[in-house]
């Protein structure tokens, strides 16, 4: 075994694009297994699985113990196997970011629905525009399939931007977790447009603390190209706090309350939609008149117009977009019927999410909100009773019930989030989530505003280690074909 440099490593082990592995399983004789240590699993405890299985190279971090001396020729050593992975990548594929557009979003709340919304923008304005989201990716024309998780290895994003290039695209927006920038997901990818949303206490399982978390975020910025634009939500202290550690002076600001470079005024938010003028740098004006509704929306539609203004498409073509775009499946979507009362699927999982939406709903609802809603297992616990508190100070009635327990048991889970409770609200504790939601639809008054939340556009349940099929939507609508109620939505 020896330590190579960058450049011999890529003309002496360098594959082709189908021979670079990174899981064990799935080598087959000559390929490359790189050596990648997970949050759940160690690549390095498969080494010897992938040389008997035929790779004809490894790269890993540290020597591995029970080699024979014809396979510790074929092991290399490099401090860091995910900067190389990245740049391995990057070379097979011909840095396909370099050949785009490459529009990134992170933060805590509203990445998809800003990733919607900026893809909106660019087709409306004639770009040719892909995007990978927690929902959908749209590669080839206007075809959305639907997504594993929000961002994904680096092997798969490189291999999906290389096929909008492909395609004919000349852009791309992607949705950036912060597990992906820590995990160096995205390395060496070049981004036009860098965007950080907002950000509050989330995954602090997995970081420890909000400076982590904070540290992690931060990373999209280091991914600019050179004269690429960071976008910050000027609202947002923390992400103010940061601007002058950034390395780039190429800055754009959007907001409401405060004075940013994108700005909404007079704005009207109603069951219906919303309203308000965007300003861009006092200099433009234009009314915006959307399907979305919200004050969280508005904010999403701020970043979208912020992130595209380097970008030669005129204001009028950001108002055409932003009029256009409808929101992602199970992001405040509306569940239409002839129901005396309204029916609302909401993926909000976190504290802020949560009050966002709730706050956006109160203010219509005429009869009482109900909220239905839990919180998932074997993730951040200190966030279930800060859920209980939010929900029962703004809804009227409370059902608490499973979301994603995994393999926390799920009453347990709900007593932690009951633990936060407030107030005087009707509150009940129904664990199996149909039921929950069958007993809020069953009991909504006239006037009433009912939403579900949590799972949003997921089609899936995980119970233990099993996936079970559950999609909050379908299941509304089946519940209100029993109540007689009709022309529901597809």
């Amino acid at each position: 075994m020896m330590k190579e440099d960058l450049n011999d490593l890529r003309h002496k082990i360098l594959p082709m694009k189908d021979k670079l592995k990174t899981d064990s399983r799935k080598i087959v004789p000559g390929d490359v297994f790189v050596a990648i240590k997970g949050v759940y699993h160690d690549g390095h405890d498969f080494v010897l699985e992938a040389l008997k299985r035929g790779a004809r190279c490894v790269v890993s971090e540290k020597n591995i113990e029970g080699l024979s001396a014809e396979d510790k020729e074929k092991v290399v050593i490099v401090s860091d196997t995910r900067e190389i992975l990245a740049d391995f990548v990057k070379f097979i594929y011909d840095d396909p970011s370099e050949h785009l557009s490459v529009y990134g979003v992170t933060g805590t709340n509203g990445k998809t629905s800003t990733v919607f919304l900026i893809d909106g923008i660019l087709s409306s304005s004639g770009r040719k525009s892909g995007f990978t989201s927690t929902v959908f990716s749209k590669i080839s024309g206007d075809i959305k399939v639907r997504s594993d998780m929000t961002t994904p290895d680096i092997v798969t994003m490189n291999h999906l931007l290389s096929e909008m290039v492909d395609n004919g695209k000349d852009a791309a927006v992607i949705e950036i977790s912060s597990h992906a920038l820590s995990q160096k997901r995205v390395e060496g990818i070049g981004l036009d447009s860098a965007v950080f949303m907002n950000i509050t206490p989330e995954h602090l399982d997995y970081h420890e603390n909000m400076d982590n978390y904070l540290e992690a975020k931060k990373k999209i910025f280091a991914l600019l190209k050179p004269g690429g634009v960071g976008v910050l939500n000027v609202d947002d202290p923390a992400l103010i706090s940061i601007k002058k550690s950034l390395d780039t002076d190429n800055i754009i600001t959007f907001g409401i309350e405060n004075k940013g470079d994108v700005r909404a005024e007079n704005i009207k938010t109603d069951i219906s939609g919303s309203e308000f003028d965007l300003s861009v740098r006092d200099n433009a004006l234009v009314r915006i008149k959307t399907s979305l509704i919200g004050r969280h929306n508005i904010y999403n539609m701020l970043a979208a117009a912020a992130a595209v203004m380097k970008s030669g498409i005129s204001v009028m073509e950001i108002k055409k977009g932003l009029e256009n775009v409808s929101g992602p499946p199970g992001r405040l979507e509306k569940v239409i019927s002839n129901a005396p009362f309204n029916v609302f699927i909401d993926y909000a999982h976190t504290p802020d999410a949560m009050k966002n939406v709730l706050e956006c709903l109160k203010p219509m609802t005429e009869g009482e909100l109900i909220c239905v809603f839990g919180c998932g297992g074997d993730r951040d616990k200190t966030k279930r009773s800060i859920m209980g508190k939010i929900v029962s100070s703004l809804a009227e009635k409370v059902i608490i019930t499973s979301d994603n327990p995994r393999t926390e048991d799920p009453l347990m889970i709900i007593r932690e989030i009951k633990g936060g409770i407030v107030g005087n609200p009707v509150c009940k504790v129904i664990e199996k989530r149909y039921n929950a939601i069958n007993e809020a639809l069953n009991t909504a008054g006239e006037n009433d505003i009912v939403l579900i939340a949590g799972k949003g556009h997921e089609d899936h349940q995980i119970v233990g280690k099993e996936k079970m099929r559950f999609n909050d939507k379908e299941v509304v609508r089946e519940i209100l074909g029993k109540m007689g109620y009709s022309n529901v939505s597809e």
